[in-house]
């Protein structure tokens, strides 16, 4: 062997040095460590602690009542079975906002219009329509399955029995959740078209069931996947209110329904369970029981796996106590914003803390947070999260606020003359506007309709317009415009 062949390169010289001083202030580090008393973590904890904050998935399920009933793998069963021949199908638009403040429902449709195929950039996308008969067809043979589906989420699952160990796969329901939604959305059109008011109750009303599973599934996705099928759910309430036959007692199931499905006190549940999952890692990767491989990126050459166990060893000595700190202040920060929305139904009320959360944790996208790799890998993104469920919550006041107008007007021929009016009758307090916490708005137009919205996520009263708020704004909601309207219907 030659000469050259025996000696390392001088980089890699440099290398294992610095590898070695890495592992000997390591080594003076768990020294100095083991008699210095609490870290700042556990101080930090206890003070939270005394506050009533908890920190582990034990803490947090203390005195919990296990879920008598466990159906997710018959949900998941039935969904399957429902899986989706045909996407498009499925994709139809049972709702649709047409103009300013004006939408229509599928169902008042001669022939459904189904979304654009996909074209060549540049060329205009043809609307196809589909023929009633097609519709009928493709439903005729899932009647029995239906049936079973109705009396399954007749009765909701509060939980999916996830024991929310990060190590453990939560089940994955999620997708048969979304297709047993689209089949009784079309179910709903369906009957609503063929004027079957008490069969398009029914399909409503098991939509309406699917949020309320899981309620106490208190994992992010699982809060979110509640407010995505919530949304789909309120877009066939707004339909199925605007077709004849609807009684009063279908309106008032509908309204008390809707008045229990709250989803933000669950979210900030979950936001605890997450942190203490998360945490639970960070303790264990601490500890040595969780491989850090990759963390730190690879490395080059022959010191690639020797690297990253030097620097898992150096972030455990240096950086891991203020990785893990700073993690946990961050989901408490989060936490905090989101209670103090479900405490005063308002996002006005946190953008100060939103703004300096987004500047507390800004450095974590750039190279000058080298020291918290956990953090920058481990924290939610919760923005997008938080504006899903905050648009489910105004919509689903807007959707009660709605139901009760209809139910003042059919009693007393005319609607009210301001929401004050509906209680206690028909609301046992004034729906709130979830984007500044006051009164939705509302008033009786010159016609004897009347105009409710929210002054939308722009913070600004609009006087209820429902026009765009920026050019090309999506058709399909009632979201991007100046003022959130429930909107009147095409004619």
């Amino acid at each position: 062997m030659s000469e050259l062949e025996t000696q390392s390169p001088p980089s890699n010289r440099k290398f294992y040095l610095l590898v070695a001083a890495f592992l000997l202030a390591a080594v003076l580090m768990g020294v100095f460590s083991a008699g210095r008393g609490k870290s700042s973590v556990e101080r930090w904890k206890d003070e939270m602690r005394a506050k009533g904050e908890k920190f582990t998935i034990a803490e947090l399920l203390a005195g919990r009542t296990p879920a008598k009933t466990n159906h997710v793998e018959e949900l998941i069963r039935l969904g399957k079975i429902l899986a989706i021949p045909n996407p498009t199908l499925l994709s139809v638009p049972h709702f649709r906002y047409v103009s300013n403040g004006v939408a229509e429902a599928a169902w008042m449709q001669a022939k459904l219009a189904l979304p654009p195929i996909s074209v060549p950039r540049g060329t205009p996308a043809p609307v196809m329509p589909l023929e009633w008969e097609d519709v009928a067809g493709e439903l005729a043979g899932r009647e029995a399955l239906f049936a079973e589906v109705q009396a399954l989420l007749s009765v909701p699952d509060r939980d999916t029995g996830w024991n929310y160990d990060q190590r453990t796969a939560m089940p994955r329901c999620y997708t048969e959740k979304r297709n047993l939604a689209q089949w009784l959305a079309l179910a709903n059109t369906h009957a609503l078209h063929e004027r079957q008011p008490a069969p398009a109750v029914e399909r409503l009303l098991a939509m309406v069931n699917l949020v309320a599973w899981h309620d106490e599934d208190f994992s992010i996705i699982g809060q979110l996947v509640r407010a995505a099928v919530g949304s789909m759910a309120q877009h066939s309430t707004w339909a199925t209110v605007q077709a004849p036959g609807m009684s009063e007692a279908y309106l008032a199931e509908l309204q008390a329904r809707w008045d229990r499905l709250a989803v933000m006190q669950a979210f900030a549940r979950a936001l605890e369970f997450e942190r203490a999952g998360i945490d639970g890692l960070i303790l264990r990767a601490r500890a040595g029981d969780e491989s850090l491989s990759g963390l730190f990126g690879g490395f080059s050459g022959g010191g690639g796996t020797f690297m990253n166990g030097a620097m898992t060893t150096a972030w455990r000595a240096f950086a891991a106590e203020g990785d893990e700190l700073f993690y946990l202040q961050a989901m408490q920060d989060q936490i905090d914003i989101v209670r103090k929305e479900v405490r005063l139904r308002s996002t006005a009320a946190t953008q100060p803390d939103r703004a300096a959360f987004a500047a507390k944790v800004a450095p974590l996208g750039s190279g000058k947070a080298w020291q918290l790799p956990l953090s920058r890998m481990a924290l939610p993104n919760l923005a997008h999260a938080s504006k899903n469920i905050l648009r489910y919550e105004t919509r689903r006041a807007l959707t009660i606020a709605a139901l009760a107008i209809e139910r003042y007007r059919r009693k007393h021929g005319r609607p009210p003359a301001k929401l004050a009016d509906l209680v206690p009758e028909f609301v046992s307090a004034v729906p709130v506007d979830w984007m500044d916490g006051n009164s939705l708005r509302y008033r009786v137009n010159a016609d004897g309709t009347f105009t409710l919205w929210s002054i939308g996520e722009d913070l600004k009263d609009d006087g209820g317009d429902g026009s765009d708020a920026v050019p090309a704004a999506r058709m399909g909601d009632i979201w991007e415009r100046k003022d959130v309207l429930w909107p009147r219907p095409a004619r």
